[in-house]
């Protein structure tokens, strides 16, 4: 159970760090717009409730596809594939800022753990 309390300490300094970056935000609002479009086309165009049209944007976005849910029609066919082509970069970029504060905290954190050790000589 502490571990699971630390690493929720630890994600919370790497999200603080993440909202500090102007490009970060960018790629986050440009995560839920994805979203929120492929949840909208889905919707409309392939008859899915809005659950299952967020899961199934998710889903395809995130490369897992259970192929539980499948585009019908050939507009929603194009649609995914261009959605797929847009959204795994943007995705990609999400994740390499997420690993770039990841980084920048393990640095602070060892450099805050190197001056406890120099203070205390």
């Amino acid at each position: 159970m502490i571990s699971f309390i630390l690493l929720f300490r630890s994600l919370w300094h790497i999200l603080k760090i993440l909202f500090k970056q102007e490009e970060q935000k960018a790629v986050l609002l440009a995560v839920l717009f994805i979203l929120v479009i492929g949840t909208l086309f889905y919707h409309n165009v392939e008859g899915m409730a809005y659950l299952d049209a967020l899961y199934f944007a998710v889903m395809t976005l995130a490369t897992v596809g259970y192929g539980d849910f499948i585009p019908h029609t050939a507009l929603g066919k194009l649609f995914t594939i261009v959605y797929v082509l847009i959204g795994v970069g943007i995705l990609t970029a999400l994740i390499a800022n997420f690993n770039r504060a990841l980084i920048e905290y393990h640095k602070e954190k060892r450099g805050a753990a190197a001056t406890k050790v120099e203070t205390k000589k």
